[in-house]
């Protein structure tokens, strides 16, 4: 890259999808100029769960084990009528691929302490809070940002006058539903058909132990008005969303009297607690058309939107940033050509769609008013005419083993396993020992794998580790204490595992068959591949 050029990576946004982006790329050296209009970051609570795999992510990065204290493993998230009897019981208690729990509930300023902690200790990242991007334009070789400073005066943004124009190889818009960056590459909106009106109060009791009498995390499918209400939002605060009924304002819903008129049926008063936020959101399944338009590309918000009721929005942005990191990382590298990042939106996109779909269904159960419709699904729910919901998605596009017609072959995209390991005189999880990126898990010795000196040339090159995992105390070879992996292994009739810089497996294979399925990720790479040394 020309040392003309001021960045690496332009980033616009530093929200939690953002600070997370910013700590994948600058863990490799690149130069990541971000850039966030408001002078500090946000300091109140909008999302309220993760999951496992996002923790996998955290950790990462090095923000797990900071933020793990502050988050409230949840077991449960049940749905109730509007009588109080149980519609819907999803069990966020079982194991996970991760090496962590299922679902987490927490407060949103935790999580970003801990991820700028370790955005911080990046020399390669530089942080700018107070920059608004005024002018955007796209280069053959490099995109070019100009910028206004400026401060909050009276609750809005304000320019003092200052400006800066930066340039960089590539620009990512983690800048949220209203990106300034999706808009200035014409990326359009795809409307999947939900709009919701919803009150969100969140409320910090005096005694944050103190008894509410209100599931951890669950809906109340109440015809009168549907609820969402998680007891635990972190380890100090609460959170209730209300839907608005027709003809509600959300001047009048916001007002702090309201808020606790709606918050009586919980028997919590103003004087056990403090209301910290009172906001009216717009309920939205939206998807951008594209995620990428030449050197620019979307993560986050700024690339989708779905309704709250899986918990899975920000979720979702994180998740495109530990896939964009990683093909971004081989663009800058010089491991892989920028067509690389056009599977990108291949895998992100039918993704995110799942999720939003998921969302969708399961807010239009929450969400019906007429007494009628609702009597109806709460009888469709006690008969067991309701269907079970759907399984998490995997990915299903993009680079991924194929069998003879097509399709992803056996545990192709689904999330790696992280066993616990004892390693070089530690125990801990897998990645923390030996590290992330490209991962070739074998049951068998390294050495007894059938690779020729070109697919080892291809490993090599894509920088992928070779680790021999088994739960005996063999020369070399890295502990499998609790057989995670081994049992993984062996319930897909599989020797060898090969893992994505991002988790998601690649495919897996017995032995002999090892040299067909590097083979199979050279065919895939190859369009994105420079000439690869033997």
């Amino acid at each position: 890259m020309p040392s003309s050029w001021d960045f690496d990576i332009i980033q616009i946004g530093c929200g939690p999808v953002g600070q997370t982006m910013a700590a994948l790329l600058g863990q490799h050296g690149h130069r990541v100029g971000v850039f966030e209009r408001w002078p500090t970051v946000y300091p109140l609570p909008r999302a309220g769960h993760i999951d496992h795999e996002i923790m996998r992510i955290l950790q990462s990065v090095g923000a797990a084990h900071e933020f793990e204290p502050h988050a409230i493993p949840v077991p449960d998230y049940d749905w109730f009528n509007g009588d109080g009897d149980l519609l819907l019981h999803l069990d966020w208690n079982q194991p996970t691929p991760s090496g962590w729990k299922s679902d987490y509930l927490m407060f949103q300023p935790d999580l970003q302490d801990a991820l700028l902690s370790a955005v911080r200790r990046l020399p390669s990242v530089e942080l700018n809070f107070g920059w608004n991007a005024t002018r955007i334009t796209q280069h053959d070789d490099h995109v070019e940002v100009t910028l206004a400073h400026g401060t909050v005066i009276d609750g809005a943004w304000t320019p003092d006058g200052t400006v800066r124009t930066v340039t960089a190889a590539w620009l990512l818009g983690a800048d949220g539903a209203n990106s300034t960056v999706r808009a200035a590459a014409e990326l359009g909106w795809e409307d999947l058909g939900f709009e919701e009106d919803w009150l969100v109060v969140d409320i910090e009791p005096h005694d944050p132990d103190i008894r509410i009498d209100m599931p951890e995390a669950g809906q109340y499918c109440d015809p009168r008005r549907p609820v969402s209400l998680f007891r635990w939002l972190g380890r100090a605060h609460s959170r209730w969303e209300f839907m608005l009924l027709p003809g509600e304002s959300a001047r009048e819903m916001t007002t702090e009297a309201r808020c606790w008129e709606l918050l009586s049926r919980w028997k919590i008063t103003p004087d056990e607690a403090t209301i910290i936020r009172r906001t009216v959101y717009t309920f939205r399944s939206l998807l951008a058309e594209s995620w990428r338009s030449g050197r620019t590309l979307l993560i986050g918000d700024a690339a989708h939107l779905m309704p709250p009721f899986l918990g899975q929005g920000m979720c979702s942005g994180i998740r495109d940033a530990a896939n964009l990191a990683w093909k971004l990382d081989s663009v800058l590298s010089g491991r892989a050509h920028d067509s690389l990042l056009d599977t990108y939106g291949d895998e992100r996109r039918p993704h995110a769609r799942s999720l939003i779909t998921m969302s969708m269904e399961l807010g239009r159960i929450v969400c019906l008013s007429d007494p009628e419709q609702a009597a109806a699904r709460d009888r469709a729910f006690r008969s067991g005419a309701v269907a079970p919901p759907p399984p998490f998605p995997i990915l299903t596009a993009g680079l991924l083993h194929r069998n003879s017609h097509g399709v992803p072959a056996g545990p192709a995209g689904t999330l790696g396993v992280q066993p616990r390991v004892h390693w070089q005189g530690r125990t801990g999880l897998c990645d923390d020992l030996i590290g992330g990126g490209w991962t070739l898990m074998t049951s068998v010795p390294p050495e007894q794998l059938p690779l020729d000196d070109d697919q080892h040339a291809l490993l090599r090159h894509m920088d992928t580790r070779i680790v021999h995992l088994t739960r005996a105390k063999a020369p070399g070879a890295v502990i499998d204490i609790d057989a995670d992996l081994t049992r993984w292994l062996a319930g897909h009739q599989a020797d060898v595992v090969l893992v994505r810089p991002d988790f998601y497996v690649f495919g897996a294979a017995r032995v002999g068959h090892a040299g067909e399925l590097v083979d199979s990720l050279r065919r895939q790479m190859h369009p994105h591949l420079p000439a690869v040394p033997a």
